[in-house]
């Protein structure tokens, strides 16, 4: 929950970093556990499906696979923990993964897991930010009562 010394200013981009380090940490920084909580459940299991389907070292693949690496950067700590867990691409791992690594089905299901976890998350950090920001129209008071000054 923000402190009372952060000044509301900062909480939209804190939110928005917390929420792109680990999903759904900007909803409980900002108050709402239960939605944070969701969220990142939901975000992690499907980032992670995807890594149990094709495997950290094809499905997080930053040469061969750069658009679908962009969406993946979106699941923040996620991606990096993936990329660490994948290993080294510099150096093959035998000379027949010199040339490519395998294409395989369950390495594109993996891709697509992981993508679209990231570009969940992408509408988390938003919403996060959103909900920092506290300018809310539904939280507006109406000036004037529906349906005056017609």
């Amino acid at each position: 929950m923000p402190s009372r010394d952060t000044p509301s200013v900062m909480q939209a981009p804190i939110a928005g970093l917390l929420a792109w380090l680990l999903p759904g940490l900007g909803h409980i920084y900002l108050g709402h556990r239960q939605r944070g909580l969701i969220l990142l459940i939901t975000v992690t299991i499907t980032f992670w499906l995807g890594i149990a389907i094709g495997g950290a070292r094809s499905t997080i693949d930053p040469v061969q696979r750069k658009l679908w690496f962009s969406a993946q950067l979106c699941a923040g700590g996620h991606t990096f923990a993936a990329l660490a867990i994948g290993g080294d691409r510099t150096v093959p791992l035998d000379e027949s993964d010199a040339v490519s690594i395998p294409h395989w089905r369950s390495a594109d299901i993996g891709i697509h897991y992981c993508g679209v976890a990231g570009l969940l998350n992408l509408l988390i950090i938003l919403d996060a930010i959103a909900r920092a920001d506290g300018t809310d129209p539904k939280r507006r008071t109406k000036t004037q009562p529906s349906g005056a000054g017609s």
